[in-house]
């Protein structure tokens, strides 16, 4: 049932002006007096606000099978456990090239140290889950040719490629909000914003060989790529760490060796990653009961059942009355409104002034540490379920990502906000077939670099806990 609300005359100062013009555009006729709150002329000559805000909203799930990971700048690598998707694990691959230039070594006065990784944990990095906690890494050679299928063009969340045994690992803290330049380290091994990995001693003492023999292996790219086909850097440990980090794609495997004089001094060769838009992030999620139910409302997940496909949408009704957002696990919401061209078909309707969209997330659903997406975009959608063209703000162009006010303390006042007054606009007119299909859809605008997710209830929470949608339309006379 629709409920009409007339808004007060302190209301409407922000709004007064476009009522003005409106109003004044009929010339010397005469005019109908613009009215205010609930006072009203007995003769239906009145222009009043209406403001309904219970439309009935249908929201759903979309669930894609893979997002695009490669190429974000950053290795993602942990894992967590969530209380609403259930466990999510991110592995990061990426090539290795060797160095443009090699060193002269010499047996007499060089001598092979070590090998390890390098990897870059600079403040900033994006970062999920918590961070109190000592994460274990683990780095493994792939063991096959690191190339795409045919027909592939990319790599995704759901790609991954075989892996050789362990070539190393180490368990650290890292704190990404640290900031260096004040700290000597935001690492618990103290090496400032690195985190190192000791590698298998004997693969660098053969790298290191090589070096010194000069083996076409090292210095013709095609047979090197087809000798040492990359690296994969994973969580490990028995324990899950609740956290997954970003570290930059400026990787380095390294090897150390000491040159000898009447001084020995250490020194190193690099071999940084190779092209970055072959590094990808591998998502492991369970969504739709994928490689095991967990017992959460994400079993319930529709999963698309072929590639391509039309992403499948799944009710909220049918995930315990909330839906989900989180691009990187290919998790969007998409927002349907079956009942709004009823609206316009009022004999009192005639305009449309402003519409918002105001979204709340579950309470208890978010804190410091499962944090909310900062932004959260909104676009339109057809039947065909995924984020087209972004919808902007009436009169102000760019695209929209809620401006988010956040508040820990009071979680009810947390809100995203929309100006939809131009989807609605045209709404309320859309008559054709695939009219029922017509909504919008909310999705993370830097999805591939964050884990951060957005749990929405539906219209069956508490009034000031769900999803709300209102209307503001001009009426010529009081709503019976």
């Amino acid at each position: 049932m629709t409920i009409n609300k007339y808004l007060r005359k302190e209301l409407l100062f922000p709004i007064f002006s476009s009522l003005l013009a409106l109003f004044f555009l009929a010339g010397c006729q005469k005019q109908p007096s613009l009215l205010f709150g609930s006072s009203y002329t007995d003769q239906g000559t009145g222009a009043n606000i209406v403001l309904v805000d219970t439309s009935t909203i249908i929201m759903s799930t979309a669930l894609v099978d893979s997002t695009s990971t490669s190429g974000t700048g950053y290795l993602q690598v942990g894992s967590y456990n969530d209380d609403y998707l259930g466990n999510i694990t991110s592995r990061a691959y990426w090539q290795v090239i060797p160095p443009t230039t090699l060193p002269t070594l010499d047996p007499r006065s060089t001598t092979y140290d070590s090998i390890g990784l390098v990897l870059f944990a600079k403040t900033g990095n994006p970062y999920y889950g918590d961070t109190t906690v000592y994460q274990t890494y683990v780095v493994n050679q792939i063991d096959t040719l690191y190339q795409e299928a045919n027909g592939q063009i990319g790599w995704y969340s759901k790609d991954s490629l075989p892996l050789g045994p362990d070539l190393g690992s180490t368990s650290v803290r890292i704190f990404p909000n640290l900031n260096t330049a004040l700290a000597l380290s935001n690492t618990s091994q103290g090496t400032g914003d690195t985190v190192r990995i000791p590698m298998d001693k004997a693969l660098g003492q053969q790298l290191y060989d090589m070096i010194y023999n000069k083996s076409d292996t090292i210095t013709n790219g095609t047979k090197w790529q087809r000798w040492f086909h990359g690296l994969c850097l994973s969580p490990g440990g028995s324990n899950v760490a609740n956290l997954i980090y970003g570290f930059k794609d400026s990787a380095i495997m390294r090897i150390y060796y000491r040159q000898n004089g009447v001084i020995s001094t250490g020194a190193f060769i690099d071999f940084p990653i190779g092209s970055k838009a072959f590094q990808f992030n591998n998502v492991i999620t369970h969504y739709g009961g994928n490689g095991g139910y967990q017992n959460k409302p994400v079993d319930s997940l529709v999963r698309p059942t072929q590639h391509p496909q039309v992403p499948p949408l799944t009710a909220s009704t049918r995930t315990n009355h909330v839906s989900f957002v989180q691009t990187i696990g290919g998790l969007s919401v998409k927002l349907k409104f079956p009942n709004i061209t009823s609206i316009a078909l009022r004999s009192d309707f005639i305009g449309l002034l402003r519409a918002t969209l105001t979204v709340r997330p579950v309470p208890g659903s978010f804190s410091t540490t499962w944090r909310l997406p900062p932004a959260v975009g909104i676009y339109s959608s057809d039947q065909s379920n995924v984020a087209q063209i972004p919808i902007p703000a009436l009169g102000v162009a760019g695209s929209q990502t809620g401006a988010l006010q956040l508040d820990y303390f009071h979680p009810l006042n947390t809100v995203y906000t929309y100006d939809v007054t131009n989807f609605i606009k045209t709404a309320l007119l859309n008559s054709t077939p695939t009219a029922q299909q017509t909504g919008v859809i909310l999705s993370i605008p830097t999805g591939a670099t964050t884990f951060n997710r957005l749990i929405i209830p539906d219209q069956t929470y508490p009034i000031d806990q769900r999803i709300t949608l209102n209307v503001y339309y001009i009426s010529l006379y009081p709503h019976q």
